[in-house]
């Protein structure tokens, strides 16, 4: 039979998965459960929906949406067109969704109706269509409601037909953090994403009996776990918010076995099971990243759920998978502090000044060449020289080798601080304050000084109050004394971006206001 589709994107490899694993429960959210074969039918009945509403092959389908069976829908739809997914995260501000649909050029959104969008959010996108969640509904001329647009395509009696898609057809536009100004629009084709698709499943170890819980968004990090295991033939139970006693409660009613999260969930997680919770046997994997985890609460978790963590290090223009730090690896405390080892789609070089490689031991910017790498920013295309150069990404990443291989990373570049003329490395300074009995988590910045150009601030999260001089004494027999903040600040929690990283343009901004105060 002749395919529509070439076997090297990622449409082709989604879709032909989720026909062969027919009857088997793909997706189980908010109570209801759909088949894989139910998965393909509604998915061709959208892909109708929006054909009707202009979408062609290359187009930019923005995805504002909570985790929900209907994002998965969405997803495999655009993914048949072979338009280009645009997913934005449901914690953006309005302001940040307008500015989003505009640089992108969206075609079409589809939204749930209880999250904000901006008052002009008609003009940015001349077609849209609502999921109704509770208050919002499809409110003008423009938009269409969900279930009456599936409606309207399964009583037409139409059978949706794939047309061909390139695999440099654009597959997914992807915006970036933005914690140092506005987000960035990374472009990523079918092919590149295909083969992304199977580092996905191989790395991160993803079976056809997988149980997979996902509770972070799934315009990050959890989509793309989320499509392989689509693609192996799991089966997927999405959260739209995490709960620590939730998540312990799904995990040993259904028996997961695969999930991923963010530090600050495992922490909240240990917290419970030190409590008297219990974690389910049968969870074999525990996939972690998207911030660096502290070495004694990751002790504590081996202690307590066994050799299941895998630590994934990659970026927005690397999705993922760069780095790995295995399940037996995990094992050797001495790596606790390492992002792992280059995975096998992955070449990694730590380059210095003059874009030498630097010998082991010593510190350069992390860079990768992959087959997965962007195809560019999109219209951005200084920044897109400036960020792959010579076919190598440059991360931005500060990090040193050891003899092995093993990564460590120790800072951003743009958060590196030099003080007096000395470079300090944050990551380096909160895992040495983390080490005090009294302090849960931290974070270093610098901040302008005129002295010293820069200054080494921290800031603790600590349920008492420890004075400046206290933490002194405890860094006074790890740190240099250069690296020794000047200031500490205590908060009840440290700010997070939308992705679940610290966000330390905010800590700034507090640090500043702090010192304007006094």
């Amino acid at each position: 039979m002749q395919t529509h589709y070439s076997c090297t994107t990622l449409s082709a490899l989604i879709v032909a998965a989720i026909r062969r694993h027919g009857q088997r429960p793909a997706i189980t959210c908010n109570g209801q459960t759909v088949s894989y074969a139910e998965l393909d039918r509604l998915s061709n009945i959208l892909a109708l929906a929006l054909r009707r509403r202009g979408v062609q092959n290359n187009d930019v389908v923005a995805l504002h949406m909570r985790n929900s069976i209907e994002y998965i829908v969405a997803d495999l739809a655009i993914l048949k067109l072979g338009a280009a997914k645009c997913p934005l995260n449901e914690l953006m501000s309005p302001a940040e969704l307008g500015y989003c649909l505009n640089h992108a050029g969206v075609k079409l959104l589809i939204r749930h109706a209880s999250l904000p969008a901006p008052d002009n959010v008609a003009d940015l996108t001349p077609t849209c269509i609502v999921v109704s969640d509770g208050p919002g509904t499809a409110d003008n001329d423009t938009c269409t409601d969900w279930n009456a647009a599936l409606a309207a395509e399964d009583q037409s009696g139409d059978t949706f037909a794939p047309e061909p898609v390139s695999p440099s057809s654009r597959a997914i536009m992807a915006y970036t953090g933005g914690t140092t100004g506005q987000p960035k629009c990374v472009v990523h084709n079918q092919e590149r994403m295909g083969i992304n698709l199977l580092a996905q499943v191989l790395c991160g170890d993803v079976r056809n009996d997988e149980v997979m819980l996902l509770t972070t968004p799934l315009p990050h990090s959890a989509g793309y776990h989320m499509q392989a295991c689509l693609f192996a033939g799991g089966h997927a139970i999405l959260e739209d918010k995490f709960s620590p006693d939730r998540v312990l409660k799904i995990c040993e009613s259904i028996n997961v076995t695969w999930m991923f999260a963010v530090p600050t969930m495992l922490y909240r997680l240990l917290d419970a099971v030190n409590a008297g919770r219990q974690m389910a046997p049968s969870l074999r994997t525990v996939v972690y990243g998207a911030a660096p985890m502290s070495e004694d609460r990751l002790k504590q978790g081996l202690e307590l759920f066994g050799p299941v963590f895998i630590q994934l290090y990659g970026q927005t223009e690397c999705p993922n998978y760069i780095c790995t730090l295995s399940k037996e690896d995990h094992l050797n405390t001495d790596l606790l502090s390492s992002c792992g080892k280059a995975v096998p789609f992955c070449d990694v070089t730590l380059l210095g000044e003059g874009g030498k490689t630097v010998p082991v031991g010593d510190i350069g910017e992390l860079t990768t060449a992959s087959p997965y790498l962007l195809v560019e920013y999109h219209n951005a295309p200084e920044q897109t020289a400036n960020t792959i150069v010579d076919g190598r990404l440059r991360t931005g990443d500060l990090a040193y080798q050891n003899d092995d291989g093993y990564i460590f990373l120790v800072d951003r570049t743009k958060d590196m601080i030099i003080t007096g003329g000395m470079n300090v490395y944050s990551v380096e300074v909160e895992n040495a304050i983390r080490q005090h009995a009294r302090v849960s988590d931290a974070a270093v910045i610098g901040a302008p000084d005129p002295d010293w150009g820069e200054a080494v601030i921290a800031v603790i999260v600590s349920d008492d109050v420890i004075e400046h001089k206290e933490l002194k004494q405890h860094l006074a027999g790890i740190l240099s004394a250069y690296k020794i903040p000047k200031t500490v600040h205590r908060v009840d929690a440290l700010p997070l971006t939308r992705y679940g990283k610290i966000d330390k343009k905010r800590l700034r901004q507090m640090h500043l206001d702090a010192m304007l105060m006094e």
